[in-house]
């Protein structure tokens, strides 16, 4: 009786301990497909793996102590079932280049050996008549699976020896090319995996003194690589927009379909990407594309399943999106003009050798005050914001009362969130500034006030801020500069 009442409490164990490992097993198999593309995902999959072939360990041992089969079968299992966990991570490898031969097979293994491992210590525990040859074939079944780890492999080594050839090859093409060549001898590189070898034949194109006439020459001649059009820091001409626009539509007419929907979106996704990528940059440099955007869109509409770029073409007819890189985020200083956003003027203050030139210039806008508002209620752009706090006195701007109200309300924000040490713990007033971010929130609060802005509050919270923390140079003389100002 009391051998009855054992065995079934560790069928129930194994039972527990088998709901358990089916969790854990579908967590397994959900999570392949996150291996490719997410560090995170293949971190998850591997602590799955371990843990579901620690369970399944643990319920081999069970059975083979307590379950009724030969000797021989109970020691094949022990040794096959723990080992077949190595297999299972050498599959999971496999699986995080799952782009690569030999693609999904190997999971395979991760499908087939637990739901064996499992029946087999159900079996064996249970003790049926009549089962011995199941019982026996089981491990041996799951031995078999193991063993197509050794094909699956030499396939994937087959694969990168391949690769490895092809980027020898690669290379030596690569250091052939004289640092001088024309644009059309770097863009067959561009074409590479190897984001830092593309990151070289970028930068040597935009090294070119020569590449605005040669990528001229190349939308002219068909072959210029459309999708790389804002890589190349080319000057956005009315030549080049031009040049561009007729390659765009000369890209698109080949592939419009004849019939609709037979052919498959993914078939021309990366071309209408490219090309997406193109007018994106020509329609925030001024070049309208309007034309353009629709006979893309048109085309691609009459694929398969078309997926989100859709949405962009359509997008890039917005007419506030016409012109706007060249208003606020230009490649260059030269760019900049009248017209151009405070937001784009304050970008270029970093640069020690632009910074006058990017302050004179801000003060020169008709708008600025307007659009220093505008970028103090912004969610976004939080280093413009925080250059435009810098150099809040120096733009000579007009302290209306929305200025006042957003800047108050932007300083009051910083003040609020730094840290205050306790009374017992006072730290240095150099460490406020550093957690200020600089000492720009305190001459900006002092500009506003000192310009008729009612600052009362903030002066109070600044000076609270101020007074929490040790003497150090400049302390005496920001809180005497506080105070003062205080109504």
């Amino acid at each position: 009786m009391r051998a009855t009442e054992l065995l079934r409490g560790e069928v129930s164990a194994s039972i527990a301990l088998g709901f358990v490992s089916g969790l854990i097993w579908l967590l397994v198999l959900g999570g392949v497909a996150d291996l490719h593309s997410d560090p995170i995902g293949r971190g998850l999959a591997a602590i799955h793996v371990v843990a579901l072939w620690s369970l399944l360990t643990i319920m081999t041992a069970i059975a083979s102590l307590k379950g009724n089969a030969p000797r021989l079968t109970k020691v094949l299992a022990l040794v096959i079932v723990p080992v077949s966990g190595f297999v299972a991570m050498a599959a999971m490898d496999l699986l995080w280049h799952a782009d690569r031969s030999p693609f999904l097979w190997p999971i395979v293994i991760l499908v087939v050996v637990p739901p064996l491992a499992v029946t087999w210590c159900f079996l064996v525990l249970l003790g049926r008549s009549g089962i011995s040859r199941i019982v026996g074939a089981l491990p041996v079944a799951i031995l078999a699976v193991c063993l197509l780890m050794e094909p699956l492999s030499r396939m994937r080594n087959t694969v990168e020896k391949e690769a490895a050839v092809r980027l020898a090859k690669f290379n030596a093409d690569l250091a052939r090319v004289p640092a001088n060549a024309p644009i059309w001898d770097w863009t067959p590189f561009l074409y590479t995996p190897d984001g830092y070898k593309r990151s070289e034949v970028v930068h040597s194109i935009r090294s070119l003194d020569q590449r605005q006439a040669q990528a001229e020459t190349m939308l002219d001649r068909g072959d210029f690589p459309i999708g790389d059009l804002s890589s190349f820091d080319l000057d956005p001409t009315p030549a080049l927009c031009d040049k561009a626009r007729s390659l765009l539509r000369r890209r698109v007419a080949p592939l419009v379909l004849k019939t609709a929907d037979s052919r498959p979106y993914s078939d021309i996704a990366r071309s209408v990407s490219d090309a997406i990528d193109a007018m994106t940059w020509l329609v925030g440099y001024e070049c309208s594309c309007d034309a353009e955007a629709v006979a893309w869109e048109t085309m691609a509409k009459g694929y398969r399943d078309p997926n989100y770029e859709l949405y962009r073409l359509a997008k890039l007819r917005d007419p506030n999106l016409l012109g706007q890189t060249l208003r606020e985020r230009p490649a260059r200083f030269s760019m900049l003009g009248p017209r151009s956003h405070l937001k784009a003027w304050l970008r270029f203050t970093d640069d020690n050798a632009l910074r006058d030139q990017a302050l004179a210039g801000a003060r020169k806008l008709d708008r600025r005050t307007d659009e220093a508002v505008e970028i103090l209620s912004s969610k976004y752009d939080e280093d413009v914001r925080w250059r435009l706090v810098r150099y809040l006195g120096e733009l000579d701007l007009e302290a209306t009362a929305p200025l006042c109200t957003t800047a108050l309300s932007d300083l009051h924000r910083q003040f609020t969130q730094v840290y205050r040490p306790d009374p017992n713990d006072k730290r240095l007033y150099s460490e406020l500034l550093e957690r200020l971010g600089g000492s720009a929130p305190l001459p900006a609060l002092i500009w506003l006030a000192g310009h008729g802005c009612a600052a009362d509050a903030e002066l109070k919270e600044a000076i609270a801020l101020v007074d929490a923390y040790r003497d150090s140079p400049g302390r005496a003389e920001m809180l005497a500069t506080l105070t003062q100002l205080q109504r």
